[in-house]
């Protein structure tokens, strides 16, 4: 395999790999790569809160959400999910893919400012639902509306539930 045909994706040269030639959809991999994601945000996060100085309690300059951390974060997750769906996965690798991205805020609720990026996360699923199959879909759906009732929902989540009801018709 020649290396001149090399691809890099931003979320790759996070994790220091690089793939050659054609890249045959690992549902594995990109499984792993989300949960290594996670857990180093998670990580790095509460970090960030055990060296909060005084002043930031009270939400002064530099508080934990001036962090870049949030945003390469967000942007790392968000290049993972494209270079998935470039694979042009079928429905059932879509349900697993976004049954873990949307559980994430669901089981990871400390640190708070941890949990807020992990609900505006799930935003990066709106390229991802339409590909879904009517039956995982409507599971989703319902998995979905059980975790976040309409009245504990963001407006990005409202957008994923119409967006389920939509690929589940």
């Amino acid at each position: 395999m020649a290396l001149s045909t090399k691809k890099r994706s931003f979320a790759a040269s996070l994790f220091g790999i690089t793939f050659y030639g054609d890249i045959t959809m690992n549902l594995d991999f990109y499984l792993a790569r989300m949960d290594r994601l996670l857990n180093d945000y998670l990580s790095d996060c509460e970090k960030q809160e055990r060296n909060r100085r005084p002043t930031e309690l009270f939400g002064l300059k530099f508080g934990p959400s001036d962090d870049p951390l949030h945003e390469l974060f967000g942007q790392a997750l968000g290049e993972l999910l494209s270079d998935f769906a470039a694979e042009k996965p079928d429905s059932a690798a879509l349900y697993t893919v976004l049954e873990k991205l949307f559980g994430f805020a669901e089981r990871y609720t400390e640190p708070k400012i941890a949990h807020w990026m992990l609900i505006a996360v799930q935003g990066l699923s709106k390229t991802l639902i339409p590909g879904l199959g009517r039956e995982h879909a409507a599971v989703l759906l319902k998995d979905y509306e059980s975790a976040w009732p309409r009245r504990a929902r963001m407006p990005v989540q409202d957008e994923i539930v119409k967006l389920l009801k939509k690929a589940a018709q």
